[in-house]
């Protein structure tokens, strides 16, 4: 794909009791933290990516590579897009981190980690959006995120007597 070209990526995130499914095209990104322990995170279809998985470049020239911004596969080309699922089990305190490159670009995963230990998730949005805009210097992608945090699930109260529960 040309940088120039318009195209778009997507990441979504379906959970069940005990486990979790993604799905992602491009390089928008899926995270899966427990604490400030990254589990998982969804390899970008991008030039770059491969060339870090086939050992020919390190993730910190990645971040600087000239092609970076270079997709081999999106939604709304001319090819079929490549779709790549993960899943994972889960447990109250996870957090889920789904978002654009305009964010990630600008975080070390450690210090993405953290913040989403450290802070509510609302909390957590607004300092990572801010961050990633002062780190951009006005030059970024578009920023956007989702955070779920995963709590237990409650209990249901027990209905009274002869009443039944709702």
């Amino acid at each position: 794909l040309n940088e120039k070209d318009p195209h778009s990526t997507a990441v979504m995130l379906v959970l069940e009791p005990g486990g979790a499914t993604w799905a992602h095209c491009g390089d928008s990104r899926l995270y899966h933290y427990r604490g400030d322990r990254l589990l998982q995170r969804s390899a970008d279809h991008s030039y770059v990516e491969h060339l870090v998985r086939a050992g020919k470049i390190t993730p910190e020239q990645a971040l600087i590579h000239p092609n970076r911004n270079v997709l081999l596969t999106s939604l709304g080309d001319k090819d079929d897009p490549k779709i790549d699922v993960g899943q994972a089990e889960v447990q109250p305190g996870d957090n889920f981190l789904l978002c654009s490159d305009g964010l990630w670009a600008y975080f070390p995963d450690d210090e993405l980690g953290r913040v989403l230990r450290d802070f509510p998730p609302r909390k957590a949005a607004e300092l990572l959006i801010n961050t990633a805009r002062a780190r951009a210097r006005g030059r970024g992608d578009n920023c956007s995120l989702a955070i779920v945090r995963l709590k237990a699930a409650e209990k249901p109260a027990a209905a009274p007597l002869g009443r039944p529960a709702r």
